[in-house]
This record gives structure tokens, C-alpha cells and sequence, in this order.
């Protein structure tokens, strides 16, 4: 059995270690908050999109 060993550079060529992905894991402290805010201004649009309907009478 062969070991593959994958390494993962940035785009100015330095590696990017097991440490620095730990940033962008779906449980990171970061990722969480940017999908709050993404959930957030989601929820934002479509009550704004459905108060329009409403003052608009389209439905």
C-alpha cells in the first residue's frame, strides 16, 4: 500500500497547514458567523419581498 502525502498552497505558493484550515471547518467560530449573517440578511429580503407583495397587492 503506497502513502500519498498532499500538500495545499495559497496562491503566492506558501503551504497552508492543517492549522490554517481550521479557519474555514463548517464548526469554526468564523464560518458560524458568516453564516449567521448570511441567514440574517436572507430573512431580512424575503420579509422585505413579502411586505412589497403585500403593498402591492399581489397575492
Amino acid at each position: 500500500m503506497a502513502v500519498k502525502i498532499v500538500r495545499r498552497y495559497d496562491r503566492e505558493g506558501n503551504e497552508i497547514t492543517e492549522e490554517d484550515l481550521k479557519t474555514f471547518r463548517l464548526d469554526s467560530p468564523v464560518v458560524r458567523e458568516i453564516l449567521a449573517n448570511l441567514n440574517r440578511e436572507i430573512e431580512e429580503g424575503v420579509r422585505r419581498k413579502e411586505q412589497k407583495d403585500e403593498d402591492s397587492g399581489c397575492d
